[in-house]
C-alpha cells in the first residue's frame, strides 16, 4: 500500500520519523552486529559473563539494554558512548532511504514540521541531517538518552519529549516507524503510527502491532 498523504497528513501538524530505515540505513556500511560484537568484547572487561550472555547479539543497542540491566551507571555510560562514537562512524556510509527526502520537502511544503525521534545518539543523527543538508528542514531531534536505554523506544518517553518541544498535541501528528517498538511507541504516546516495512515479513508484524497504515516504500 502506498502512502496516502491526504489520510495519513490530514489535520495534522507534525511529523515524526525514526531515523534508522525511514531515513536512512544507519548501518550499510558498519554493520550494526559488528558494533554490537565489539560491544560485548569490551564488556568482556567488565562483566565476563554478562558478555558470554550477549555474545550472539547483533543489536547493539540490545547489548546496550543488556549492560544497563547488570552494570554501575558508570559502565553503563562508557558502553554508550563507545556506540555513540560507532553510530558517528556509521553515518559517513549510511544510505539513504529512497524517497524520503521528497517525503520530507513535501511534508515541510504542506506546513508540517518535521523531528526526528530515534534510538540513534542525537549526535550521530545531527552529523547526518547535515552531511546531507537536511538540517534546516528538522524541527527537532530527540535522540537516545545517554546511559538511559530504558527510555528507548517501545517507552514512549522521545516520542512525548518531541511533542513537548514542538508543541503539539498528539493527535496533530503522524510516526512512521519500521519496527514493532515504534507502533509500541507510537501507541503508547497517542501518536497515529506508519509502519514501514522495508524488509520481507515487516508488513504483517506491523500490522499486527497495531499500525495505522503500514507501506513498504515512499
Amino acid at each position: 500500500m502506498k502512502l496516502d498523504f491526504q489520510e495519513a497528513l490530514a489535520g495534522k501538524s507534525l511529523l515524526l520519523l525514526d531515523f534508522d530505515g525511514p531515513v536512512c540505513s544507519v548501518f550499510a556500511g558498519y554493520p550494526a552486529s559488528q558494533i554490537a560484537a565489539e560491544l560485548v568484547e569490551s564488556l568482556r572487561e567488565l562483566a565476563p559473563q554478562l558478555a558470554d550472555e550477549l555474545k550472539d547479539e547483533q543489536d547493539p543497542m540490545e547489548v546496550l539494554r543488556g549492560a544497563a540491566g547488570a552494570l554501575p551507571r558508570a559502565q553503563v555510560d562508557s558502553i554508550d558512548e563507545q556506540l555513540s562514537l560507532a553510530e558517528r562512524s556509521a553515518v559517513e556510509s549510511a544510505e539513504p532511504t529512497p524517497g524520503m527526502t521528497d517525503l520530507i520537502a513535501t511534508a515541510v511544503t504542506a506546513g508540517l514540521a518535521v523531528a526526528i525521534v530515534s534510538n540513534n545518539s542525537a549526535e550521530a543523527i545531527a552529523k547526518y541531517l547535515e552531511q546531507r543538508g537536511l538540517d534546516e528542514v528538522i524541527t527537532v531531534v530527540i535522540g537516545r538518552p545517554f546511559g538511559l536505554p530504558e527510555r528507548m523506544k517501545p517507552d514512549p518517553h522521545l516520542l512525548s519529549e518531541a511533542l513537548k518541544a514542538t508543541g503539539t498535541d498528539a493527535r496533530q501528528a503522524c510516526f512512521i516507524g519500521d519496527s514493532v517498538t515504534d507502533v509500541e511507541a507510537g501507541k503508547s504516546a497517542g501518536v497515529m503510527t506508519v509502519g514501514y516495512a522495508n524488509k520481507k515479513g515487516k508488513a504483517q508484524r506491523l500490522q499486527d502491532a497495531g499500525a495505522s497504515l503500514v507501506v513498504e516504500s515512499f
